[in-house]
């Protein structure tokens, strides 16, 4: 299992640093090598960023369907109910037909901004609580899982 190592004083001198060293953890390493405990807020975390900053057209066009049903489930185990629907309903919608391949910037603005999945973009924003809040009540309830102390 991957993990990352704080020392004691590293977190009472900065607490911020167990965050930090989980997101480094989550972000960085590749779904396939995390624990079966660390992969589900591995998709959470990257359908937030993802979303975030670019809805979920970029979502899906970055990491089409791959883990989309694993996603799906790692939203409902770490209490995203609300968001878990709204992928659910997108990634329905984004599988009832072939897309094609984009392969410029222009091509992915063009697409984007046809506006396909906007309503699920405004849904995942009124959300509550947010996934951010999620991943922080995971980490609390699971923080050896990811980060140990020295």
């Amino acid at each position: 299992m991957k993990i990352r190592s704080l020392t004691k004083s590293q977190v009472e001198a900065e607490p911020f640093q167990v965050w930090n060293s989980f997101v480094d953890l989550i972000a960085t390493e590749d779904y396939e090598v995390l624990s079966l405990d660390q992969q589900p807020a591995h998709l959470v975390f990257w359908y937030e960023n993802e979303v975030q900053n670019g809805g979920h057209f970029q979502y899906f066009e970055n990491h089409k369907a791959k883990h989309l049903k694993e996603a799906i489930e790692a939203l409902g185990l770490l209490g995203a109910k609300c968001q878990q629907q709204v992928l659910r309903e997108a990634g329905e919608i984004w599988l009832s037909r072939p897309r094609q391949q984009i392969e410029t910037t222009e091509e992915f603005c063009e697409e984007a901004l046809e506006g396909e999945f906007d309503s699920f973009d405004s849904r995942f924003h009124a959300c509550s609580p947010n996934l951010q809040k999620v991943l922080e009540d995971y980490l609390s309830r699971n923080q050896s899982l990811f980060v140990e102390m020295r």
